[in-house]
């Protein structure tokens, strides 16, 4: 299986949350939205030791595809937008990014973050929890 992985996976294990390792897909790719998430981690760093975890975590990152925000991305994201405000619900503008840039690619987001409930199944999108 390949699937995209959220940011909530690379905190998990930065800060040693359990996981179910198991569900992780044999091939990964992550959004750009979630290299920004990371670098803004290590910007925001209040300490030394805290900035260095998230340097390690954001090097991380270098070991997998990173996928950019094309065309094919920003049409899912409109259309998974619209649906989202006809049915009331809300999504993190980022997570909302990242969800468009795996089901415009027809993969799963592998995550730990709840917030992806909302969107699930919008445009095809397929949640994995971790």
């Amino acid at each position: 299986m390949r699937g995209l992985l959220d940011t909530s996976v690379f905190i998990a294990a930065e800060s040693g949350r359990p996981m179910r390792t198991d569900l992780l897909p044999e091939e990964s790719a992550v959004s750009v939205v979630t290299l920004a998430e990371l670098r803004a981690g290590v910007l925001a760093a209040v300490d030394v030791e805290t900035r260095a975890r998230r340097m390690l975590t954001l090097d991380a990152v270098g070991d997998v595809e990173l996928l950019g925000i094309d065309e094919a991305a920003a049409h899912t994201w409109a259309l998974m937008r619209v649906e989202l405000a006809g049915t009331g619900r809300r999504a993190n503008v980022n997570d909302l990014w990242i969800a468009a840039c795996a089901a415009s690619r027809d993969l799963p987001v592998v995550t730990q973050d709840g917030d992806f409930e909302a969107i699930e199944g919008i445009a095809g999108l397929r949640v994995v929890r971790v």
